[in-house]
């Protein structure tokens, strides 16, 4: 095996390990269960790295390791792993082939996110860490059903557009990004975002965080989303993360991080 091969091999089982870590924060912190699913596209190729299809054997995104983790090309055809793709593989598949940028997808049904797209309404950017992620709002696709067809994903990739975050309206939400780590912190930070929203408007007129102050913002010396992917992998490995274990809990004590 070349020296090339073996670069591609190892770029492959590190993005397979993350992928595996990106679920596993995911479904720790009360954003994801069985369903749902992340993926990556692998560099330089037509491939992706995908969590494989729930079933018997194949749980909730916290459990599903790396190793079982499973390679599609631009078809949704499966190149490598003994499990099949989700059911809505069309997602991914459509989305990287309409964006060249985008390297990771993550696809939740994330409870207060889910819920400003059923009623259509924005969410609006009133947190300095979390506010890029919401400078515009988000595209709607009105479609609820699986997103089980070519024909389904190239019209949400088309209603993603230019943006990185669409709504399944009755559904889910579909978040992108470079890689999918970013994907994975855009999923939290939205649902952050949809928190705070929430509790605001109950509380009066939420202040917005203008456009140019938020760009102002991001020129500023801030943490990379490298650490911010860090820390929770960290929470991850020693257990620390574990809002799930808290029997009972109401998702949003899940949100909160309780321990145990």
């Amino acid at each position: 095996m070349s020296a090339s091969a073996d670069d591609i091999q190892a770029v492959i089982a590190e993005l397979k390990k993350t992928v595996s870590v990106a679920g596993g924060i995911l479904y720790h912190l009360g954003l994801a269960d069985y369903m749902g699913h992340c993926s990556a596209r692998i560099p330089g190729t037509d491939r992706i790295v995908i969590k494989p299809r729930h079933s018997a054997s194949v749980h909730g995104m916290g459990t599903v390791e790396s190793e079982r983790m499973i390679i599609i090309d631009m078809d949704g055809k499966p190149v490598e792993g003994r499990d099949g793709p989700p059911a809505e593989i069309f997602i991914h598949t459509e989305i990287y082939r309409a964006r060249p940028d985008i390297g990771g997808i993550v696809h939740t049904h994330q409870m207060m996110t889910t819920a400003f797209g059923v009623v259509g309404r924005p969410i609006l950017p009133i947190l300095a860490t979390e506010s890029h992620d919401a400078k515009r709002p988000f595209p709607i696709y009105s479609d609820p059903d699986l997103v089980n067809s070519p024909a389904r994903g190239k019209a949400l990739a088309q209603a993603l557009g230019d943006h990185a975050t669409v709504h399944i309206q009755n559904h889910g939400v579909v978040f992108t990004g470079p890689t999918v780590e970013e994907a994975t912190l855009s999923a939290i930070h939205i649902e952050r975002l949809a928190l705070l929203n929430y509790f605001s408007l109950q509380l009066g007129t939420p202040n917005v965080i203008p456009t140019e102050k938020i760009d102002e913002m991001l020129k500023g010396n801030r943490v990379g989303y490298g650490v911010r992917f860090a820390y929770y992998k960290s929470l991850l490995d020693t257990g620390a993360l574990s809002a799930r274990a808290v029997v009972s809990a109401p998702p949003i004590a899940q949100f909160l991080n309780l321990t145990k």
